[in-house]
């Protein structure tokens, strides 16, 4: 516990020099330029900290379902890339631009379940496709912590705005949009989205059961009730038929 918090203490001191520097602080939009530049650089300071899982066969399973998703769905304008990092969290997140972030631990909690796995990508997908994140820096949800921080600059403050770029806080809405849209691209690329339905019951049996990676790192995640009854709305729109039990 203690190395994670120090590990996350350099990587927001990293990220935060990163951002300062691409940003300037400035509230303007970022182009789709931009934000690939952005993520690409983040991505470097991110797989600083946390290695990527050393098992060739994990990565490229995550690839696969990654790029098919991008084939059918994926914003031209960006640079997607599919990695799992080896961490035992129960994480995913995507930075702008493109890269997306699975963590080993919640690979291990999926299982093989693809289905669920082409959700969680699909769900990250949908936040770069719509650019969430150039959203929230621009409407100040976020850009205060880092004009914050800039000024502070401490490992314990740093901490903080790891948490803040890595896992960032979307708006309701835009989790419901994410949502909408990996029940579109998992369905388009073949996938069930019931898989969708299926991560969310997952998220709430670990938050039932005190899980503190799903307490700490899933905090983007809410809403789970709402989500999933939205979710079985798009799917019955796109299928044609009502949604299955998520078990199913």
């Amino acid at each position: 516990m203690k190395q994670d918090t120090v590990r996350r203490g350099l990587l927001g001191l990293l990220l935060l020099g990163v951002m300062v520097a691409l940003t300037g602080c400035r509230g303007t939009t970022w182009s789709k330029k931009e934000e690939v530049r952005i993520g690409q650089q983040v991505a470097a300071e991110v797989e600083k900290a946390y290695k990527l899982d050393p098992d060739p066969a994990v990565q490229q399973r995550v690839q696969t379902i990654g790029q098919r998703l991008v084939a059918v769905a994926g914003d031209k304008d960006f640079k997607f890339s599919f990695k799992v990092l080896a961490s035992e969290e129960i994480n995913a997140f995507a930075l702008p631009g493109g890269p997306i972030y699975v963590f080993r631990g919640l690979m291990d909690k999926m299982g093989d379940d693809e289905d669920m796995l082409a959700g969680v990508l699909a769900h990250e997908m949908a936040h770069v496709n719509r650019r969430h994140a150039n959203k929230q820096y621009t409407e100040g949800l976020w850009r205060g912590i880092v004009i914050s921080l800039a000024t502070r600059g401490s490992v314990r403050d740093a901490a903080e705005i790891a948490d803040a770029l890595m896992q960032l806080r979307y708006s309701r809405q835009h989790e419901y949009e994410a949502d909408r849209l990996a029940v579109e691209y998992t369905y388009k690329a073949g996938y069930d989205p019931h898989g969708i339905l299926r991560f969310l019951e997952m998220l709430q049996r670990e938050e039932k059961i005190g899980n503190r990676w799903v307490e700490t790192n899933l905090r983007t995640h809410p809403f789970s009730d709402r989500r999933a009854a939205e979710v079985r709305k798009h799917i019955q729109r796109i299928t044609g038929q009502p949604a299955r039990e998520a078990a199913q």
